[in-house]
């Protein structure tokens, strides 16, 4: 009897340690996939932040390189016109350099500082462009048509530093 006593303990705690060592495992896998799980959602939900904001730098790159290119493709033939003509240019120009301001300005959000300074560096001499072109308009003498056309040909030298930060910037994020 005793040693059916003790086989009935044995196979009891045999039992026992088998049901608890099982919900034992059993809780330890649940909590380690929805650990798991979590881990899922937070890298899934970080990749489509970086590539959210990706896709808006690029927009913002986009549109500053198309609204850089035309203040150039505006301004390139200015040279031979008159200076009646170069009244209606510089008008024209003032609007492009507006577009050029706000597409900079969004750049200045979106970051990062090294493509935001390269859209200040364009500004800047946009604004040298309509000073160069402003004076030509006022007396079309050789001088002011020559430093119109180094301020534009530096002007369009800075369009490629430019798209150099922001694909520099857009391969990082």
């Amino acid at each position: 009897m005793e040693r059916l006593l003790c086989a009935l303990l044995v196979a009891g705690l045999t039992g026992v340690t088998a049901i608890a060592a099982s919900s034992l495992a059993s809780w330890l896998t649940s909590r380690g996939n929805a650990h798991a799980a979590r881990i899922q959602v937070h890298a899934t939900t970080d990749a489509q932040r970086r590539e959210g904001i990706r896709q808006t730098r690029r927009a913002a790159y986009l549109d500053l390189i198309e609204r850089a290119e035309a203040v150039a493709d505006g301004l390139r033939g200015v040279d031979g016109l008159l200076p009646t003509e170069c009244e209606a240019a510089l008008a024209a120009h003032r609007d492009r350099h507006q577009q050029l301001r706000r597409a900079a300005t969004l750049i200045g959000l979106e970051g990062p500082s090294a493509v935001e300074v390269a859209a200040s560096n364009l500004l800047i001499m946009s604004g040298s462009l309509s000073t160069a072109l402003a004076a030509t308009a006022e007396n079309a003498s050789r001088e002011n048509r020559r430093e119109f056309q180094e301020t534009l040909r530096a002007y369009i030298r800075l369009i490629r530093p430019f798209v150099d930060e922001a694909a520099a910037a857009l391969d990082e994020t």
